[in-house]
């Protein structure tokens, strides 16, 4: 037999997905260990093979890959327990990391404060030199100076150091040249060069996407060689690959050559699941929603394609390289309830996490949180939670919410927890519109995609918040970044600096550019079965303009300025609702850049999430509280995992999973329909 295996490490739970050569899988959740340095994997991994009545050691064996989306990165950087980082960058632009875009973040908020920057003044060392816009060497190296800068570096207990010098992007001579001095001087650090992380225009960009590459490189380092190692130890043989925050897939080797794109690694699987979703849902447009332990994350997907972003922010810090569009906020089942001075309740964005979690887990926790209301309202069996493993304490979740929500609001637990719900609702609803409606997307003309162990409880509503008519729920839709990764492929994006005007735009230099990243990506993943070039475009702006956009070119042969011109007039068009197409003005080509892609491993994913269960099953009712009613009432309770294909229920209605639970409200459907159930407003 051999094993596909997905793990999802998130902020309290870990998630697997153990896919066989048959297409038999089985699923499983267990809390997440941030205390351990591998997070908590092999125990829960050791769990799991118990649960199936294996050793651990014979079936890791039999497993041939592995791949993993972790939060370490994103954790080191939210909690500012990253290495000890240092920054070399042209003397005179020392301040840039504070400087910022030279804008507040947001424009009308005089409050607006950034975030201080992850590298200290005292650790931001001017170097002597320039270089200029055509990578014209105006002022050498000095090498004798910048010796002693690292003298004094050595005597630090600096882990990592950034080099980002002007306009290395065209020219990266001298980032080389600073390179072999810290090889020399300090061979123990991590060195991080512009040029290989971003070689793109935009100083603030490049410093603070580069910055955070050095500050997650070492702890990233240590954790997946440390995992990697003890995956070995418990008898794993085969191949460990990395989830990537553009949505792809890679080596270990390859995500610590640029450890920055291992931030958002799990949620950018999510996407991915809906390959396994049948072909319904492959050229639709789709809102992919998951709401797990700490988080609630959303993105979009568009003529069946993710959307993606040329820059994202993480905890206020840019990053400026090519990955899913995600929107992050802070309401999870973890999410802590409270009333502030004023007497307004929160919910989010602190989170107890897994330890010591929500209060009804009994590991500690006092806090208020989701899961404490939804189990209040009647919504989670308090015995069947992550199918019986974990029973919960009804008495302390009420009692949590009495303390902290009910008593300070002066009204009764059941109110305050079913405004806990609602609240954490009109949350996710809201996020969403800022990735639909803010950008000018209709969410009513979109399908759900509902993912996360608390998403099936709380997705109609938001679905009935946003006009959404059609909600998709996986039979594993509790795990579905870890079926995400089984699902995507090898991806690489690979840039190149090339201005000029169009007008005078060489189609022969654009083409050679084109083969040369092309070579550069086969020699750089000689093992990728199936490599193909997948996407090429050009980044383009019009004279003067300060921000450039992507423009996906895929008629190569035929493109001249004319052509590329009228695609980039569209484009901005499409983007920003107008274009300067009869101004006659100059328009500039800023860079090139093409999308590697290996083959898909889909078809295991598909078979694994299908096939036909028992009859439907009424487990029996329970009373609950919809937020419909607004009052408890008895709701009957079927077993979600024995629905069969073609059944059908009427709401209100829970539908009960091992790892989560489907809320069904008045005025909504459920259809199986093997792979995924179906949820529609009537």
């Amino acid at each position: 037999m051999n094993y596909l295996l997905g793990i999802d490490a998130g902020g309290t739970f870990i998630d697997y997905l153990l896919v066989n050569d048959a297409g038999g899988h089985t699923s499983y959740k267990s809390l997440a260990r941030p205390d351990l340095s591998d997070y908590g994997i092999i125990a829960g991994l050791a769990e799991m093979a118990d649960y199936m009545g294996q050793d651990l050691n014979r079936l890791l064996a039999e497993v041939g890959l592995v791949v993993h989306g972790t939060t370490v990165a994103t954790n080191a950087v939210l909690t500012r327990n990253g290495s000890a980082t240092a920054l070399l960058t042209t003397e005179g632009l020392i301040d840039l990391l504070e400087m910022r875009q030279g804008v507040r973040d947001d424009l009308y908020n005089n409050h607006c404060e950034s975030p201080p920057p992850l590298v200290e003044r005292w650790f931001r060392l001017p170097v002597r030199e320039r270089i200029d816009y055509q990578g014209n060497v105006l002022r050498p190296l000095d090498q004798a100076f910048l010796r002693q800068l690292l003298h004094l570096l050595a005597r630090t207990e600096v882990e990592s150091v950034a080099v980002v010098l002007a306009h290395s992007y065209v020219n990266p001579l001298h980032e080389m040249q600073v390179a072999a001095l810290l090889n020399e001087e300090l061979p123990q650090v991590h060195v991080s060069l512009s040029h290989r992380v971003l070689p793109r225009v935009h100083m603030y960009r490049r410093v603070s996407t580069t910055v955070l590459d050095a500050y997650v490189a070492p702890i990233l380092e240590r954790y997946l060689q440390g995992l990697q190692e003890k995956l070995q130890s418990s008898g794993f043989k085969g191949d460990l690959l990395i989830m990537q925050s553009n949505g792809g897939t890679v080596t270990v080797d390859k995500a610590l050559e640029l450890p920055v794109m291992s931030l958002l690694s799990g949620p950018a699987a999510g996407p991915g699941m809906v390959r396994c979703l049948g072909q319904e849902i492959e050229s639709a447009d789709a809102v992919i929603m998951d709401m797990g332990g700490t988080s609630f994350d959303v993105s979009l997907l568009r003529g069946g394609n993710p959307g993606m972003t040329d820059g994202s922010m993480v905890a206020g810090l840019y990053y400026g390289l090519p990955v899913i569009d995600i929107h992050t906020i802070g309401a999870g089942g973890g999410s802590i309830a409270r009333v502030d001075s004023g007497g307004l309740l929160h919910v989010g964005p602190e989170s107890a996490g897994a330890k010591p979690g929500p209060a009804c887990y009994g590991l500690g926790g006092r806090d208020a949180t989701c899961t404490d209301a939804d189990l209040t309202l009647g919504l989670i069996n308090p015995e069947y939670f992550l199918g019986g493993r974990l029973k919960l304490n009804t008495q302390a979740a009420r009692q949590a919410i009495y303390e902290n929500v009910a008593l300070p609001l002066h009204t009764d637990i059941d109110t305050a927890a079913l405004g806990i719900y609602k609240m954490v609702n009109t949350e996710m609803a809201s996020g969403i519109k800022e990735i639909t409606l803010e950008k000018g997307l209709d969410p009513r003309e979109m399908t759900m995609v509902v993912g996360g162990g608390a998403g099936a409880l709380h997705a109609a509503y938001v679905a009935r918040e946003l006009g959404i008519g059609r909600l998709l729920i996986s039979r594993e839709s509790s795990v579905m970044c870890a079926v995400g990764m089984l699902c995507c492929n090898y991806r690489r994006d690979y840039y190149r600096h090339s201005y000029c005007l169009i007008a005078d735009m060489q189609w022969q230099t654009m083409q050679n550019t084109y083969e040369n990243l092309w070579s550069e990506a086969k020699s750089q993943a000689p093992n990728v079965r199936g490599l193909n070039l997948t996407h090429k475009s050009v980044f383009m702006r019009y004279y003067g303009q300060h921000h450039e956009i992507a423009v996906e070119i895929t008629e190569f042969d035929m493109l001249d300025s004319s052509v590329l011109s009228r695609l980039f007039h569209n484009q901005h068009y499409n983007l920003y609702g107008y274009d300067l197409s009869e101004h006659d003005t100059m328009i500039e080509i800023i860079g090139l850049s093409i999308v590697v892609q290996g083959e898909p491993r889909q078809a295991s994913c598909m078979e694994c999430i299908t096939g036909n269960c028992g009859r439907p099953v009424l487990k029996g009712s329970r009373r609950a509280c919809l937020e419909e009613a607004g009052f408890f009432m008895e709701i009957p309770v079927y077993d979600g995992d024995d629905m069969s294909i073609g059944s059908n229920l009427a709401g209100p209605a829970l539908v009960e999973q091992r790892h989560s639970t489907i809320v069904v409200p008045s005025g909504f459907a459920l259809f199986c329909e093997g792979r995924c159930f179906v949820m529609k407003q009537l």
